[in-house]
């Protein structure tokens, strides 16, 4: 089953592209927050994560929370505002009807609270893990916890509880999914590393086109294909250095076995420029779609 896929950069933050990818720049750079705009046939609106909102800013405004501030500084003009951009789409943050979260960092959570009807789809260990965590290691990992509604536990469906399968073709590479409607539209893929169990997510669009969204499993399209690692500092905040590798190497199989899956990393602009320019008139994707 097709779906309509929108990418939108809801917010950036500002950090030292040399962290994040061997061989860059010395420089603070932007790292667009994607949220993927999912229309279903059936199941309606669906986003993949969230991005920034002013719940972030909220949570962040003590201390020792104000570090995450200071460490990344965030933007978020009020054209990139999630419901800005849903409305531009004929949508208010009530209709969306599913929000899949691919892991509990604050950059893919700060919106939750702006989805009064949503049901969430996550990963247990994830959200176990975030629970688990005394409030200084939470805050060192990413994690503000504040920024979950009160009625999470109540709305939450754990994607693991389904039953894994070997994903179907051109996905094989990376094992097992979970097909999340029963109906071949969407399969959660565990991406583990950067989080206990992050979630990333197979679809094929409207356009016909294999798509992963996978998050942070890695920060952009050149450390799969290019075996650019992040550098060491960048192994302070990632749940699990080893698995982290391990993911990036399936990313790599991916890529090299099924060239034309789009892989989309949350905050890689050229990723995400490159998927958005493929469906433009006259559009041409460069080398990292």
């Amino acid at each position: 089953m097709r779906v309509a896929l929108t990418l939108l950069e809801v917010g950036q933050c500002r950090h030292c592209e040399r962290v994040t990818l061997a061989g860059g720049t010395w420089r603070n750079v932007a790292f667009p927050s994607m949220v993927a705009l999912i229309v279903h046939p059936t199941e309606g609106a669906i986003l993949y994560d969230t991005g920034y909102a002013p719940h972030f800013m909220d949570a962040t405004q003590g201390f020792p929370e104000r570090l995450y501030r200071w460490a990344t500084p965030v933007e978020l003009p009020p054209a990139q505002r999630l419901d800005v951009q849903l409305a531009a789409h004929g949508l208010q943050p009530s209709d969306i009807r599913w929000c899949v979260v691919s892991h509990f960092h604050a950059d893919h959570i700060a919106g939750l609270r702006d989805l009064p009807n949503a049901r969430f789809v996550c990963m247990r260990e994830d959200l176990d893990a975030m629970r688990a965590m005394s409030r200084l290691t939470g805050l060192r990992n990413g994690w503000l916890p504040a920024l979950l509604p009160d009625t999470f536990d109540a709305r939450v469906r754990y994607a693991g509880d389904g039953v894994a399968r070997a994903l179907p073709a051109p996905w094989t590479a990376l094992g097992d999914g979970i097909d999340l409607f029963g109906d071949g539209s969407l399969f959660a893929v565990a991406l583990p590393g950067h989080a206990p169990r992050q979630l990333g997510l197979c679809l094929r669009d409207t356009h016909d086109r294999s798509v992963l969204l996978c998050a942070d499993a890695c920060w952009s399209h050149r450390t799969f294909r290019e075996h650019r690692l992040p550098t060491w500092p960048a192994r302070l905040v990632t749940h699990d250095w080893p698995a982290y590798v391990r993911t990036v190497e399936r990313l790599h199989r991916l890529t090299t076995t099924a060239p034309e899956v789009a892989i989309v990393p949350s905050h890689c602009r050229e990723s995400i420029a490159a998927y958005r320019s493929a469906h433009e008139p006259g559009g041409r994707a460069c080398a990292s779609s």
